[in-house]
């Protein structure tokens, strides 16, 4: 069954004029027409250089020419309007053999540009039975060294897992077992571009857990090892390492409305209807490079507990703690970043989650909420707040699982409201500050140092909550802190 009509037939058409060498649609490209979706990206397989037709197609669409891969002669073309066509050289003396030495039987795919202008089905080219596995839902090899060759292919396999839900047969799990140990030797550039598709997807959790059972995941991430046996106090129905991949399944279905975590599955009437649903969905579909936001979330909710071994105690009555685990668990975030080569401002986002993931919960126990408490969840939060809520509310969920109560649930959503209220219903910009540094040194007779901000930082709040309200009131409350600290 073929889609009755191909979309961007203009940019074909443009294609083509440009082009003196055979050209095809393969891959990704042909699976979206498939579907009657119009590809974001395009991809070409080329008889003659990728270079040159990448070049020359951003020439003369006034764009922007990328070399992507110079020794497999591979280059892109971003167009104005943010159009990306990546043009490859066959790899093969013709497409048939080209297509034998792809990845997996989906992007074994190609149709020849000439009849993507005419619309013509007919001239589909799938010599590995690549359309009957996307419609049975298949994730194939098209061969079995596939993986070897290419180890970054089962982290690909996590991704089409999670963005295609599609599920891989018996010998690709055989071979990406074998395989997996040989991804220390992938460029983690490629690795971390991977794993944050595979996030993306609306079955982030589904991608996690097939890379975790062909033991992929902790080559990648070997700091969540120790999770995999890490027991937890009876509050929990995991140990760690699932446990995090549960909070990862809940994020699915909290923001994509993906497979379901154990706790909707308990309790299939579950409402996922989320306080600020409409704010919550334009704030994590923005686009954070390659990804959305909510790409992001989800691997920090990955990450969240990579600490509790480390800091797992017991104790003589028999209870077990963690303390400290969420300071220990950003310190090794801020490193996993590093090494990943995430930007400053991705890797600053999910140390946040980490770092704070356990403060909304500690305010829902503190019992009422108050102005200084909200005030200060959301300053040392920023703009990541309404995250590490959603992430609170996807860690209950992955802790109670079959266990969960509904009534607790519908009034856990409504806490997180009353603070989300006050995060993007606040009626007015906060005020200035009453006092200003040298003047708290002047008043105080003190010089530069921290001491200087942590009065500020304190006055600040005290004038957030109503507090205080003028200068004397600033400095009276200012004189107080500063004995105190001496005292």
């Amino acid at each position: 069954m073929y889609p009755s009509e191909l979309p961007t037939t203009d940019l074909f058409q443009f294609i083509a004029m440009h082009s003196d060498q055979p050209v095809w649609l393969v891959g990704g490209s042909v699976r979206e027409l498939l579907a009657g979706r119009q590809p974001a990206d395009i991809d070409l397989a080329v008889a003659g250089s990728g270079l040159g037709l990448a070049k020359t197609l951003a020439t003369a669409g006034g764009g922007t020419f990328v070399v992507l891969d110079d020794e497999r002669d591979t280059g892109r073309a971003v167009l104005p309007g943010g159009v990306t066509i990546d043009c490859a050289r066959l790899r093969a003396v013709d497409i048939m053999s080209d297509l034998h030495l792809r990845d997996f039987t989906i992007n074994a795919l190609a149709l020849p540009l000439a009849a993507a202008i005419r619309g013509d089905w007919h001239d589909l080219i799938d010599p590995l039975g690549g359309q009957a596995d996307l419609a049975a839902g298949r994730l194939r090899l098209c061969l079995l060294t596939g993986l070897h060759e290419d180890p970054l292919r089962i982290v690909r396999a996590g991704r089409f897992r999670s963005t295609y839900h599609l599920t891989p047969d018996s010998e690709l799990i055989t071979m990406a077992r074998q395989a997996a140990h040989a991804l220390d030797t992938v460029a983690v550039e490629r690795i971390r571009d991977e794993i944050l598709k595979l996030c993306d997807g609306s079955a982030a959790a589904a991608g996690l857990r097939f890379l975790d059972e062909v033991r992929a995941l902790t080559v990648i991430f070997p700091e969540l090892e120790a999770a995999r046996d890490c027991e937890q106090p009876y509050v929990h129905f995991l140990p760690v390492l699932a446990h995090v991949l549960e909070t990862v399944a809940a994020l699915d279905w909290l923001i994509d409305n993906g497979e379901s975590p154990v706790a909707v599955q308990t309790n299939p009437h579950l409402s996922r209807r989320l306080p600020f649903a409409e704010r919550y969905h334009e704030h994590l579909h923005q686009r954070r490079g390659i990804v959305r936001r909510a790409a992001l979330l989800k691997l920090a909710a990955l990450l969240h507990d990579n600490a509790k071994p480390q800091t797992k105690v017991h104790h003589p009555d028999g209870t077990v703690t963690f303390y400290g685990h969420q300071s220990l668990g950003a310190e090794t975030a801020a490193q996993i970043g590093k090494r990943l080569r995430l930007s400053r401002t991705d890797t600053v986002y999910i140390v946040t989650i980490v770092r704070e993931h356990m403060r909304p919960g500690q305010m829902r126990s503190g019992g009422q909420l108050t102005e200084r408490g909200i005030n200060r969840f959301f300053r040392d939060t920023g703009d990541a707040g309404p995250d590490v809520l959603l992430h609170e509310l996807a860690d209950h969920l992955a802790t109670r699982g079959p266990w969960l109560d509904p009534s607790a649930w519908h009034d856990h959503l409504a806490w997180v409201g009353a603070l989300l209220d006050r995060y993007w219903n606040a009626p007015t910009p906060p005020p200035p500050p009453l006092l200003r540094g040298d003047e708290l040194m002047t008043s105080l007779g003190i010089g530069p140092g921290p001491e200087v901000g942590r009065l500020l930082r304190l006055i600040h709040e005290a004038q957030q909550a109503g507090e205080i309200h003028n200068l004397e009131e600033a400095l009276t409350l200012a004189r107080t802190l500063h004995r105190a600290e001496r005292s």
